[in-house]
C-alpha cells in the first residue's frame, strides 16, 4: 500500500513539473504590445479595398505622433479615379492599445478594433470590416 501511495505522489510531482515547464515558453503573440512608435510614421496601405458600392481601389492610413493623421481612399469608377482624402485625429481608446478612434473634421468617427501593429502589418476590424494594411515601404 505504501508503494502505491509513493507512486501516486511521484506521478503528481511529475505532472506538476511538466505543466510548470510547459507554461514557461514565451508566447510572442500575447507579449507584444502595440505602440505609437510602431504605428506612426508609416503609410499603411490596403490594395484590396472595395467600396460599399462594390468598386475596387486602395485604402491608406497615415498616423503621426501627437494624434494627427490622414485617410485616403481611391477607386476606379466610370473610366476615372476618384480620390477621397481627409485629415483625422486619432487616439487609443484605453491603455490596452487595442482599439483606435479615428475622428474626422465633420465630427464623424470610425473605430479600428482588435488592432495588431506588427513590423510590416496593421490589422484589425475597421468600422466593421476585417482589414490588413501593409507598410508601403515594405518590399515582399
Amino acid at each position: 500500500m505504501r508503494q502505491l501511495t509513493n507512486a501516486w505522489r511521484m506521478l503528481l510531482v511529475g505532472c506538476a513539473c511538466v505543466l510548470g515547464f510547459a507554461s514557461c515558453g514565451d508566447d510572442v503573440y500575447y507579449t507584444i504590445e502595440n505602440t505609437d512608435e510602431a504605428l506612426c510614421g508609416r503609410l499603411w496601405v490596403d490594395d484590396d479595398y472595395v467600396t460599399d458600392e462594390g468598386y475596387e481601389g486602395t485604402y491608406q492610413l497615415r498616423f503621426h505622433q501627437g494624434g494627427k493623421g490622414q485617410e485616403v481612399r481611391s477607386w476606379q469608377m466610370d473610366g476615372g479615379t476618384n480620390t477621397f482624402d481627409r485629415e483625422m485625429t486619432w487616439r487609443w481608446t484605453d491603455s490596452s492599445k487595442e482599439c483606435l478612434q479615428l475622428t474626422f473634421p465633420d465630427g464623424a468617427s470610425k473605430y479600428f478594433e482588435n488592432v495588431w501593429v506588427r513590423q510590416h502589418y496593421l490589422s484589425g476590424k475597421l468600422d466593421g470590416r476585417e482589414v490588413t494594411l501593409v507598410d508601403a515601404a515594405y518590399q515582399h
